[in-house]
């Protein structure tokens, strides 16, 4: 079975929830105020808790609490508000599949690990939009996902990784194709932005082109939340290329930063996303 073909049989499964599909649709339409999108989000109590939990968090470091979708729409913007319902929608999506057959704690924590790590990196690289990072972080393993729904034999060898075998050298040798492909075919079908898109398919390349970013940054994120969640079989200088660091302008302790940022602030964000610890969804 091909990548695509995988994502395309959880099309019908892997749909995002109703309140954030109608939010978008106000969102990329001109004329629609704050307070119409706000009242959208509103008819969805789930959507709205999560939301505001999130934008009251360490990561936003807003200079007041947030207590109205309203005041979260005007203290962080619009873009901002979209990516925050996405990382929201896209938890609701998995929480769908059954997940017994892999770890899902392990899935959950590496994935906000690296939305985290994104998005700090990506602002210390002082790259604009730093939230577009943080979905990419986010979604870089969402291909587990789809390849569990369709072999779930298949995903739960995927994860015997060793220190010998990294994870995507594993996958490629057992499905063909590795989760960072697949999963940017889902991305496809959800017509995410391309610039996600792109990062996620290519996290993996050692292609590197010092004038995309947003792969440089995924690349190096997607070895340092992998570092961060097995770091007794991995370290971060084992996996990290230096000459990453030097197209991207950053230090070690820039990295250090970055861990420890991810590390703070990664309970908060799980207690969220993660449907095992919150499946209002």
């Amino acid at each position: 079975m091909q990548a695509l073909q995988c994502a395309q049989n959880v099309a019908n499964l892997f749909v995002l929830p109703e309140g954030y599909l109608r939010a978008k649709q106000l969102m990329d339409s001109d004329t629609a105020s704050p307070d119409e999108v706000a009242e959208v989000i509103l008819l969805d109590p789930v959507l709205t808790s999560k939301l505001l939990k999130l934008a009251n968090s360490a990561i936003y470091n807003l200079p007041y609490q947030v207590e109205s979708v309203s005041k979260v729409l005007l203290g962080l913007g619009k873009t901002r508000v979209y990516n925050l319902l996405l990382s929201i929608g896209i938890a609701s999506a998995c929480s769908k599949v059954d997940t017994s057959a892999i770890d899902l704690d392990r899935f959950w924590e590496q994935s906000v690990n690296a939305a985290l790590i994104a998005r700090f990196l990506a602002q210390s690289c002082g790259l604009k939009s730093s939230d577009r990072f943080y979905v990419a972080g986010l979604l870089h393993n969402i291909g587990e996902m789809v390849v569990l729904h369709n072999n779930a034999r298949q995903a739960n060898q995927c994860q015997n990784y060793t220190t010998e075998e990294l994870p995507w050298q594993l996958q490629q040798r057992v499905l063909g194709f590795t989760y960072a492909q697949c999963g940017a075919e889902l991305l496809r079908l959800w017509q995410l932005p391309d610039s996600i898109i792109e990062a996620v398919a290519l996290q993996h390349s050692h292609n590197f082109n010092q004038k995309n970013k947003a792969q440089l940054v995924l690349h190096l994120t997607a070895q340092l939340a992998l570092a961060n969640q097995h770091p007794e079989m991995y370290s971060g200088r084992q996996l990290i290329d230096p000459i990453i660091l030097k197209l991207l302008g950053l230090s070690q302790p820039d990295i250090i930063r970055a861990i420890d940022f991810c590390n703070t602030e990664g309970l908060l964000i799980l207690s969220v996303l993660n449907p095992r610890i919150c499946p209002d969804y």
